[in-house]
C-alpha cells in the first residue's frame, strides 16, 4: 500500500471516527486547479472522491526551493450556512531522487500542520493551512486553461422546485424527460431548446456562456423576452454529456415561479 494512500486512509478513518458517519456526498465538485491569479508561480490541486478532498499544495520554502505538501481533507458537517468545509493533516513527504530507481522504503512523511477549504460558492474558497506553525490564508479560485464547447444534441431532462408562484397552486416539484439541443457559437453566445418529451413544449433560452476552471456558467433569458431568466451554473462537460444546476424565474401561463434547486443534464446523442 502506497504511502500517500496510507494517509489517506488514516486521515479520513479518524475523521469517521469524530463526526460518528461520513457527510453526504452530494456537494459541489471542487475538483480542478486552483490559485490566487495575482500570484501565479504556486497553486493547489484539487480532486474530489465523494466528500473527501486530496490536495496538492506546491509553494516554495524559506529558502525559494520547491516545496509540496499533500491532505486528505474530509467534509465538516458543522459549516456555516453556504459554505462547504473541508478540513485534514498537512503532511510533508520525502523520498528517493526522481531519476534513479524507485525505492519504497525510503519515503518517509511528517505531519507539519493543518489546512481547510472553506468554499462559499462554488468558484471561489479561502484556503487556510499551517506549516510547522507558520499560518497562511489565500482566497483561491479555479484556474481556467481552456473553454469548453457545450454544442450538440442531448437526451436528459429537467427537474427541481417551484417557490413564490402566483398563484400558489404551481408550488412543488417539477421534473420532466426532455431532448435538449444547444448551439455554442465562437463568441460563447448560446442557444438552449429544452423540448418536453411528455408536452412537446420547447423552452427556447438565450444566453452567454462564461467558465471557471473547467466550470460552465450561462446566464440566459427565455425567448420571448419577458418570459423569466435562468442560471445555468456548475455545467460539467464530458465525452458522455453534461450535468448543472439550475436557478431563476419564469412566467407561464399558469403563473409566475422561482426556480430553485434546479438540475439539468442530458446525454450527448
Amino acid at each position: 500500500m502506497t504511502i500517500i494512500r496510507r494517509i489517506a486512509i488514516a486521515l479520513v478513518a479518524a475523521s469517521a471516527l469524530a463526526t460518528g458517519s461520513a457527510q453526504s456526498a452530494s456537494t459541489t465538485n471542487f475538483s480542478d486547479q486552483w490559485w490566487v491569479e495575482a500570484e501565479s508561480g504556486w497553486g493547489a490541486s484539487v480532486l474530489q472522491q465523494a466528500d473527501v478532498l486530496f490536495i496538492d499544495l506546491f509553494v516554495y520554502s524559506a529558502d525559494a526551493r520547491p516545496t509540496w505538501f499533500t491532505v486528505a481533507a474530509s467534509q465538516q458537517g458543522s459549516a456555516p450556512a453556504g459554505h462547504t468545509v473541508f478540513t485534514g493533516d498537512l503532511y510533508q513527504t520525502s523520498g528517493p531522487y526522481y531519476g534513479g530507481p524507485f525505492n519504497a522504503s525510503a519515503v518517509t512523511y511528517a505531519k507539519v500542520g493543518t489546512l481547510t477549504f472553506d468554499a462559499d460558492s462554488a468558484h471561489s474558497a479561502t484556503l487556510t493551512y499551517t506549516v510547522n506553525g507558520v499560518a497562511v490564508t489565500k482566497i483561491v479560485s479555479r484556474q481556467l486553461w481552456r473553454y469548453e464547447n457545450l454544442g450538440g444534441s442531448y437526451y436528459g431532462g429537467m427537474l427541481g422546485e417551484q417557490v413564490a408562484c402566483n398563484p400558489a397552486s404551481e408550488n412543488g416539484t417539477f421534473e420532466f424527460p426532455a431532448a435538449i439541443q444547444v448551439v455554442h457559437n465562437p463568441d460563447n453566445s448560446v442557444r438552449v431548446d429544452i423540448q418536453s418529451l411528455t408536452t412537446g413544449v420547447t423552452y427556447q433560452l438565450e444566453g452567454t456562456y462564461s467558465q471557471s476552471g473547467h466550470m460552465g456558467r450561462i446566464a440566459a433569458n427565455f425567448v420571448p423576452a419577458g418570459v423569466g431568466s435562468v442560471v445555468i451554473d456548475e455545467i460539467e462537460k464530458s465525452i458522455s454529456g453534461f450535468t448543472a444546476r439550475l436557478s431563476g424565474s419564469v412566467q407561464s401561463p399558469a403563473g409566475a415561479c422561482q426556480i430553485v434547486n434546479g438540475r439539468i443534464g442530458g446525454v450527448q446523442r
